[in-house]
């Protein structure tokens, strides 16, 4: 490319997130959304197996900084 080209498409990306963006973000709109009666379920779910996901890799990460000592 270009330095032509690269001043070509850097202005393109200034205008896209300087401009647009924010007056994306600004601009009211309604939002009908619907959330069936299992989604709480579904998130607490997910929550609970993050957590011991999370758990159980932090255990390994500790077994391998500190071994278990073995008796002889």
């Amino acid at each position: 490319m270009t330095q032509k080209a690269h001043r070509s498409v850097f202005s393109i990306l200034t205008k896209v997130l300087f401009i647009w963006i924010p007056l994306l973000l600004i601009s009211p709109r309604d939002a009908f959304g619907y959330a069936d009666p299992g989604s709480g379920a579904f998130v607490y779910q997910a929550a609970y197996a993050a957590f011991l996901g999370g758990t159980f890799y932090v255990r390994r990460i500790l077994n391998y900084l500190w071994p278990r000592r073995t008796k002889k």
